[in-house]
């Protein structure tokens, strides 16, 4: 309980001594303080792209296969809405027979082509249980 109170303390010290050199900063360079804030940003962008670009490929290839089929999905129903055979009425010509509404009922079943795609898993690694 001791420990708690100290630690609490130092560490409103440490805030306090922080708030009061960021005041002074401002107060006596606060061009030097701009430039400081441009290359911590700049620093911390970098090691976000190099982050993004080298460790996301390592940590997870499943997200990339995600969003590969989600863009396969995309791309074939914004496609398949305008070309849709069912979506347009046609007028029979006259030379054709008045078909029977079973046959009617039927085309309207017809399926269209599922959106799957396999997603490779991870079928081949063992579980790791405690028991």
């Amino acid at each position: 309980m001791l420990f708690s109170r100290v630690s609490n303390w130092i560490i409103m010290l440490l805030i306090g001594l922080a708030a009061f050199g960021f005041v002074m900063k401002v107060i006596t360079d606060p061009m030097g303080l701009l430039k400081m804030v441009l290359i911590i940003a700049a620093v911390a962008g970098l090691f976000y792209f190099l982050y993004k670009r080298f460790m996301a490929k390592r940590m997870g290839p499943d997200n990339g296969q995600y969003k590969q089929a989600a863009r396969y999905s995309a791309k074939k129903y914004q496609n398949n809405n305008a070309g849709n055979v069912l979506s347009r009425k046609v007028k029979p010509s006259p030379k054709q027979k008045a078909k029977p509404s079973y046959t009617k009922a039927k085309a309207k079943k017809r399926r269209n082509d599922h959106n799957f795609k396999v997603i490779e898993g991870k079928k081949g690694k063992k579980k790791n249980r405690a028991l």
